[in-house]
C-alpha cells in the first residue's frame, strides 16, 4: 500500500486533485454568480456542477497515465523515471494551488462582507425610518412615482431533487406578499407572475408584459439542511443590476433570507417606509421554521393549482397550512391562507369550490374559525382590514365589506389583489358603472396585470362605451396574446360588442387550451347562440350534459346555460330553489352577476336589505339565443 501511495504523489495526482477541487470550485462560484446575470437557465448552472463534478475521475486518471515532458506529453509508461520531470511539475502545481487557495479566500472574504454590509442595510433601514423624538406616526403616502413597480418572477429550483420545486415556488409567493404589503410599490399579482414560471422570454419582454420597470428574479438550492438562495433585481430598461445578493446559510435562517430580501428591495427602490409599514413587510408571522415550511408549500399548491389547472391539488394547500397550524397556532398568515382556502369553497361559483366534499354548514365552520383565528394572531393592522373584509362578505354585509376594502386601499394603494377585490365588491353591490369608472382609472395609470386586466374586462362587458371596449380589446390582444383566460373573458365581451366574427377568431385558442370542460362549454355556446345556430346550441348542451364532466351539474353552469340559451323563466325557476329552502348564502354567490336579478327572490332580498345594493339594474345577455 505505501509503494502505491508514493506513487500517487510521484506522479502528482495528489497535487492535481487538490488543484482541481480548488479551482473547481472557483469556477462553480463565478458560475452560479455570473451566469443569471445573461439571463442564462437553469439548466446551464447544472450542467456546468456536472461537468465539474464527472471531471475529477477524468482528471485524477489523466495525472496517472500521463506525464508533461519537455518533449510534450507522453505516458507515463513510456517515460523513464531518472529522465521524470515531476518534481519541477510538481512544484509548478504547488503555485497554482497557492494561488487559486488565495483567490478562494479572497473571494470568501469578499461574499462574507456582502452578507454582513446586507445586514447592516437593513438595520439602517430600521433605523432612517425611526420617527424622531416627538414626531407623530402616520401611515405612509404613495411618494407617486410610477417607476416604483416590481414583477417577482418564479425563483428557479437548482436543487438536484425535483421534489423541492414547491419550495422554491413558496419562496416566491411569500416574497411577493410581502413586496406587495409596501404602500408606494407597485408588485404585479401571483397569478401574473407564475405564468412566467419556466418562460425563455427576457426580462425587458416580461416587464413590458406586466408593465413593471423592474423584475425580481433568483434561485433556490437546498440540500439537507443548508440553503443557497440568489436574488438579483434587475431594471428593465437596460438590464442594469440593482442589487443582488447570495445567500449561504442553513434552513434555520430561511425566515431571515425572506425579510432582507424584501428591505434590501425596498430600499433598492427608494420605497417610503414608516417604522410600522417596514415591521409588516418584514414580518413573516411565525420564527418556526418547520412551520414556514409546511406555509410555503401551502403557497406553492396554490401556485400549482393556477399553473396546471388540477384543481384538487388545492387540497394540498389545505393540509399544509393546518400542518403550520399545528406547529405555531398562532402563525397568522397560515390562519388567512386556510380561510381564504374555506371562502373559495364556500362560493358556488369558483371553479376550485366543492372539492373537500363537506356539506355548506360544515365547510362554514371551518371558514369561521379560520378567519377569526387571523384576526386574532395579526399584528399588523392594515391587513386586518383585509381579513375583516372577507369575514364581512361571507356574513353577506356587503356595504361593511366594501368600506374595509377602501381602508385597507387608502393604506396600501398599489396592492393589485386588493384592487381586484374593490372592483368585484363594486360589482355585488351592483354598481357596475362605479366598476367600469374604477377599472378606466387603472388602465389610465397604465397598470398590465393580466389579473388585474381580466377583470377590468369582465367589468367592460357592462359598459355602453363601445369604443372603450374596442380599444381596451385592442390592448389586451397585442399585450397578452397567448394569455388564455384573458382570452376566455375577451371572447365575451366581444360577442357583448357585436363583434361575433372578432370572438370566433379566438375560439380555437381556448378550446384548445387546458381551460377547464367548463369553460371550454361555455365558449362553445356562448357563440353558437351569437350566431343564432340555436340547434347546435341544444346539441352543444346535450353532449357535455352526456360527457359525464364534474362540472355538468354545477348550479352556476346549469343557472348559465339556461341564460345564454335565453329561457329566463327556467334559469329563475331553478334559482328559486335555493330562495325557497332559505339557502340564501348560495344564491348570493350570483348578486355580481349583472344578468342575476335579485327582486326575484324574496328571502334573498331581505338578507340584502339597506345595504345599497342596486337591485334594479339587470343586464340581458346580448348574445343570448332567440334574443
Amino acid at each position: 500500500m505505501r509503494p502505491f501511495l508514493d506513487e500517487l504523489k510521484r506522479r502528482n495526482v495528489v497535487r492535481v486533485g487538490f488543484a482541481y477541487l480548488v479551482v473547481g470550485w472557483l469556477v462553480a462560484q463565478i458560475a452560479e454568480l455570473v451566469l443569471p446575470t445573461f439571463d442564462a437557465p437553469g439548466w446551464v448552472l447544472k450542467t456546468v456542477f456536472f461537468l465539474i463534478a464527472l471531471g475529477f475521475p477524468l482528471a485524477l486518471l489523466f495525472a496517472w497515465a500521463y506525464e508533461l515532458t519537455p518533449q510534450g506529453l507522453m505516458k507515463t509508461s513510456d517515460v523513464d523515471e531518472s529522465e521524470s520531470v515531476t518534481h519541477s511539475t510538481g512544484r509548478r502545481l504547488n503555485f497554482v494551488i497557492i494561488g487559486a487557495l488565495a483567490i478562494a479566500l479572497a473571494y470568501f472574504v469578499w461574499d462574507r462582507q456582502r452578507l454582513i454590509a446586507a445586514g447592516e442595510r437593513a438595520a439602517a433601514a430600521v433605523s432612517a425610518t425611526a420617527p424622531a423624538p416627538g414626531s407623530a406616526e402616520g401611515a405612509a403616502q404613495p411618494v407617486g412615482d410610477d417607476s416604483r413597480s416590481i414583477a417577482v418572477l418564479p425563483f428557479v429550483n437548482m436543487s438536484s431533487d425535483d421534489e423541492q420545486e414547491w419550495f422554491a415556488d413558496g419562496l416566491t409567493e411569500e416574497l411577493l406578499n410581502s413586496l406587495a404589503r409596501t404602500p408606494d410599490l407597485l408588485v404585479a399579482s401571483r397569478t401574473s407572475s407564475f405564468v412566467y414560471k419556466g418562460s425563455i422570454k427576457t426580462v425587458p419582454e416580461i416587464a413590458g408584459e406586466l408593465g413593471v420597470d423592474h423584475v425580481l428574479e433568483g434561485s433556490v438550492r437546498r440540500s439537507g439542511d443548508r440553503l443557497r438562495v440568489t436574488a438579483q433585481l434587475i431594471r428593465a430598461a437596460d438590464g442594469f443590476h440593482l442589487w443582488s445578493e447570495t445567500y449561504d446559510r442553513t434552513l434555520d435562517d430561511v425566515i431571515a433570507i425572506q425579510e432582507d430580501v424584501a428591505i434590501e428591495i425596498a430600499n433598492a427602490l427608494e420605497t417610503a417606509l414608516d417604522p410600522e409599514a417596514l415591521a409588516a413587510m418584514m414580518s413573516a408571522g411565525t420564527r418556526s421554521v418547520p412551520a414556514y415550511e409546511s406555509y410555503l408549500q401551502g403557497l406553492a399548491y396554490g401556485v400549482s393549482t393556477q399553473v396546471t389547472g388540477d384543481i384538487y391539488e388545492f387540497l394540498g394547500a389545505r393540509d399544509a397550512f393546518e400542518r403550520a397550524l399545528e406547529l405555531d397556532p398562532g402563525f397568522s398568515k397560515a390562519w388567512w391562507e386556510l380561510a381564504r382556502f374555506w371562502a373559495i369553497q364556500l362560493n358556488t361559483t369558483n371553479i376550485v369550490s366543492g372539492i373537500t366534499g363537506q356539506s355548506h354548514d360544515d365547510m362554514l365552520v371551518q371558514f369561521e374559525k379560520a378567519i377569526d383565528r387571523a384576526i386574532e394572531t395579526e399584528t399588523d393592522p392594515i391587513s386586518t382590514l383585509g381579513y375583516r373584509a372577507v369575514k364581512a362578505t361571507q356574513e353577506m354585509n356587503l356595504s361593511r365589506a366594501q368600506r374595509l376594502r377602501e381602508e385597507y386601499l387608502a393604506a396600501r394603494p398599489n396592492d393589485i389583489e386588493a384592487q381586484i377585490s374593490h372592483i368585484i365588491g363594486l360589482n355585488f353591490l351592483r354598481r357596475f358603472v362605479d366598476a367600469e369608472q374604477a377599472a378606466q382609472r387603472l388602465l389610465q395609470q397604465e397598470v398590465r396585470d393580466p389579473e388585474l386586466m381580466s377583470q377590468v374586462i369582465q367589468n367592460l362587458r357592462y359598459s355602453d362605451n363601445r369604443e372603450l371596449q374596442r380599444e381596451f380589446a385592442e390592448l389586451v390582444f397585442r399585450r397578452f396574446p397567448d394569455n388564455v383566460n384573458i382570452l376566455y373573458q375577451a371572447h365575451r365581451m366581444l360577442l357583448t360588442m357585436g363583434d361575433i366574427d372578432g370572438a370566433s377568431r379566438i375560439v380555437p385558442a381556448i378550446l384548445n387550451s387546458d381551460m377547464p370542460a367548463s369553460s371550454r362549454f361555455l365558449v362553445r355556446l356562448r357563440q353558437a347562440c351569437a350566431e343564432q345556430r340555436r340547434s347546435d346550441a341544444d346539441e352543444i348542451v346535450a353532449a357535455y350534459r352526456a360527457s359525464g364532466d364534474v362540472d355538468v351539474e354545477s348550479r352556476s353552469i346549469v343557472w348559465l346555460t339556461y341564460k345564454i340559451l335565453g329561457d329566463d323563466a327556467a334559469a329563475e325557476a331553478y334559482m328559486r330553489e335555493l330562495d325557497d329552502a332559505g339557502e340564501v348564502r348560495e344564491l348570493f354567490d350570483y348578486v355580481g352577476y349583472g344578468a342575476f336579478d335579485p327582486k326575484r327572490f324574496p328571502n334573498l332580498m331581505a338578507a340584502i336589505a339597506d345595504q345599497g345594493v342596486g337591485v334594479d339594474t339587470v343586464y340581458e345577455i346580448p348574445y343570448r339565443c332567440g334574443r
